[in-house]
């Protein structure tokens, strides 16, 4: 209601005002102000507004406000801690550390394991290609410098480790060594065969809890289409030692298997029987498979697949979709004459 007006009654309304009071030099001039939202907040120093004298604030609190700030997010955070601590412990309780609540089937990885194999380039654009100029001592040594990294990952171990063999397996709380003196022509003093343009690369099997191989150990059923070097490889040995996950290289096309050449298996042409089930125990390796391709055509880039086989492992070749197998390639510069 604009000041001066009457109400209803026909009485005048008094205004009501608000003063505020500043001294100009020796003149005291009064402020009056209709509503508090016009009044003009004071000016302030920074130190006040560290320290009010005034009013006993302390960044604009006083210290009840400060108490009661403390007291009320000190009982808040703790509620929240109290709360996630339950929470945790509810967790864990329902948690095996040693082995997942999930297995095999029931589980995302499934019961299928992927191949893989080392070394790998540092640089995420070469891929799947092992490329160097065998003479050229800093690719070699670069590529042998990723062998070097990847064994000792690999062999770590601070568990109870014994040399295992088929009529040794590990027992109780023992797992199998792994024993890179057994790789052949596939060791550090052979520069890994990098040297000499015969390189070495290593297969491995992705772990899964509990996962059991079925293995290709009757001579007189075997698939038709597994290879007849290994075919022959199998019938070579005795009953015991057919116990294995077998794996097996070549060329991906025509032309890539007449580009590749003979190839060597170190320490043996498969993953033993006594490395198996993988149950996380302390200290266990997984086996490897050194693979030495020793005479590979040069200056041609060759695709080659390995495979691993297991009557439990289903095989895809597909770039897309692969399974039970993996691809990579290898190219090595040379002079020829």
């Amino acid at each position: 209601m604009p000041a001066g007006q009457q109400d209803q009654t026909g009485e005048a309304v008094p205004l009501k005002t608000f003063k505020r009071q500043k001294s100009r030099g020796s003149d005291l001039v009064t402020t009056t102000y209709e509503f508090p939202y016009m009044k003009k907040p004071e000016q302030k120093s920074f130190g006040q507004l560290l320290y009010d004298r005034e009013q006993g604030k302390v960044f604009g609190r006083t210290p009840k406000n400060w108490g009661q700030l403390i007291f009320f997010y000190s009982i808040f955070y703790a509620c929240l801690c109290a709360l996630f601590a339950i929470c945790m412990k509810g967790l864990l309780s329902t948690m095996d550390l040693t082995s997942p609540k999930w297995k095999l089937g029931e589980s995302l990885i499934g019961t299928n394991p992927g191949l893989g194999f080392r070394p790998i380039a540092h640089d995420v654009d070469q891929g799947s290609l092992i490329w160097y100029d065998s003479s050229n001592k800093t690719q070699i040594d670069y590529w042998v410098d990723r062998v070097d990294s990847f064994l000792d990952e690999v062999t770590k171990s601070e568990g109870k480790q014994k040399i295992c063999d088929f009529g040794n397996p590990p027992n109780g709380n023992q797992v199998c060594k792994l024993d890179t003196t057994k790789f052949g022509d596939c060791i550090k003093e052979n520069l890994y065969g990098y040297g000499n343009a015969a390189p070495c690369i290593f297969l491995k099997l992705n772990r899964i809890f509990g996962w059991e191989p079925e293995y290709y150990n009757d001579i007189d059923n075997l698939p038709s289409d597994m290879p007849t070097s290994l075919v022959d490889h199998i019938k070579s040995l005795n009953v015991t030692q057919r116990d294995q996950v077998w794996v097996s290289c070549g060329g991906e096309q025509g032309m890539d298997k007449e580009l590749l050449g003979p190839i060597e298996y170190f320490p043996k042409q498969g993953f033993p029987a006594y490395f198996y089930p993988y149950t996380n125990r302390r200290g266990y390796v997984s086996p490897l498979v050194a693979v030495k391709f020793l005479r590979p055509s040069v200056n041609q880039i060759i695709n080659i697949e390995c495979r691993a086989w297991a009557k439990n492992i289903v095989y895809s070749g597909s770039h897309r979709d692969r399974k039970g197998s993996v691809h990579f390639e290898i190219m090595i510069d040379a002079d020829v004459e």
